[in-house]
């Protein structure tokens, strides 16, 4: 069975924050897409192609764009994403260039790394039970520039 996924402005600005130290307003966006054969039977290649319909079990390849818009450096950077409903969070696929991940198991209340995120009964949290992604930029994000973070999720 086939759902259709929209992905619009509202929700990429409500699911994702983005914050500096300063008074920089940066801007984010999601974009989900998926992987398609794109070769012939001898050679086959894959591409990205914009996540319109996903079938259950499929695997949706999220970025996060990351835009500093003003005319100064945005320094400590932290970008959280809420985890899209109807998802699962692959383990170990969320990846920022320069970035520390972090993830969150209680709404994006607080965040941890994997190994220090525990339930009440003190056991590792699984990944699926992972609410939020954050990014902490390692190094200021230059006027004009954009970064980005990149994670996967399988749709139930």
């Amino acid at each position: 069975m086939k759902f259709l996924v929209l992905i619009t402005v509202w929700l990429t600005t409500f699911a994702t924050l983005a914050k500096a130290t300063e008074a920089v307003e940066l801007r984010t966006q999601l974009v989900a897409e998926v992987r398609e054969s794109a070769g012939t039977a001898e050679r086959s290649t894959f591409r990205l192609v914009p996540a319109d319909r996903l079938s259950q079990g499929q695997v949706v390849y999220y970025t996060v764009r990351i835009t500093n818009p003003t005319p100064v450096f945005a320094n400590k950077v932290q970008v959280s994403q809420l985890i899209p409903a109807n998802t699962s969070y692959q383990p170990g696929s969320a990846a920022g260039p320069g970035a520390q991940v972090d993830f969150s198991i209680d709404g994006g209340l607080t965040f941890a790394r994997p190994q220090d995120l525990k339930l009440a009964d003190g056991t590792r949290a699984p990944p699926e039970r992972y609410t939020h992604i954050r990014w902490t930029l390692r190094n200021p994000l230059a006027p004009g520039a954009t970064a980005l973070a990149r994670f996967r999720a399988t749709f139930n």
